[in-house]
């Protein structure tokens, strides 16, 4: 006999506040960037730490994967580029530029 499967509880807050992130991004942000968000005290992974300093001080190229869905392109590329780990509490976000270690504080 089979039980049932548990519901799944998905956890919505970083994805929740991403698009208040990104929109923040593209209104006060000149240059290309990568961005990391991260809710409450979650950690940068070593992957993420890496592809972040490929960003900043390399190149970073990535080939989007193919899953059927119609994508704009097959691969994008950041030369040199800011990069970003961005924390937040609730609206309150505090980040952190990997390029040159700068961190600043914005409202979303």
């Amino acid at each position: 006999m089979k039980l049932p499967d548990l519901p799944r509880k998905n956890k919505r807050i970083e994805a929740d506040i991403t698009p208040h992130v990104v929109k923040w991004f593209e209104e006060n942000w000149e240059n290309s960037c990568a961005i990391e968000i991260k809710v409450g005290k979650n950690k940068v992974l070593p992957h993420q730490e890496v592809a972040l300093k490929k960003v900043a001080k390399g190149t970073f190229s990535y080939k989007i994967p193919d899953m059927g869905n119609r994508i704009c392109y097959d691969v994008f590329m950041l030369k040199d580029a800011d990069a970003f780990v961005v924390r937040c509490d609730k609206r309150i976000c505090s980040v952190l530029n990997v390029k040159n270690n700068e961190e600043f504080t914005i409202k979303v």
